[in-house]
């Protein structure tokens, strides 16, 4: 399919370190099975100006995982063509850059930090918000005042309201840090 668009330069992303080391002549190819897949692989790289192998560690490719499990999900016939599907690589994540106003007046964090200050969910929560409610929860912290949410690479992020993430930001545009 590659190839009917005409694409000429190729970046192939995975956690196939063995055909990336087999392909590039580092390793050898012993398995007579694999001996056709890459006879097959070197034919069709021909056919391209570039091709750029990136090992990924499998732990670092959520995004190939999530689209393998989308993909399993999905019924679809066997004679379609299926568009494929563009993504666009970002410097960090969508939520980093999102903040929203809270309609009720509230932080989005409220029932997060009520959990935790009191050790129980309000009143009105059904078994499904109170189960989401206490999993949250599990990935954040008080120190102080001040709620954090634990991140995956070590880092905390505090937690601010519509308000303070607008002061933020205005602070940081015009230039001013408070060192203290």
């Amino acid at each position: 399919m590659t190839i009917d668009l005409g694409v000429q330069e190729l970046i192939v992303l995975g956690d196939f370190n063995l055909l990336i080391r087999q392909t590039q002549g580092e390793w050898k190819t012993r398995d007579l099975k694999l001996l056709l897949y890459k006879q097959c692989v070197e034919d069709l790289s021909k056919m391209f100006r570039s091709i750029e192998l990136r090992y990924i560690p499998i732990f670092h490719n959520e995004l190939a995982d999530a689209l393998a499990t989308l993909a399993s999900m999905l019924p679809y016939p066997v004679n379609i063509c299926i568009t494929p599907l563009e993504i666009q690589v970002r410097d960090q994540h969508g939520y980093y850059n999102t903040v929203e106003s809270e309609s009720d007046g509230d932080p989005w964090y409220l029932d997060i930090k009520n959990f935790l200050q009191i050790g129980k969910c309000h009143e009105h929560a059904n078994g499904n918000k109170k189960r989401t409610i206490r999993c949250l929860a599990s990935g954040f912290f008080f120190s102080g005042e001040a709620l954090y949410k634990r991140i995956p690479d070590l880092n905390l992020l505090r937690c601010v309201d519509a308000k303070e993430a607008k002061k933020i930001m205005m602070r940081d545009m015009l230039g001013y840090v408070d060192h203290t």
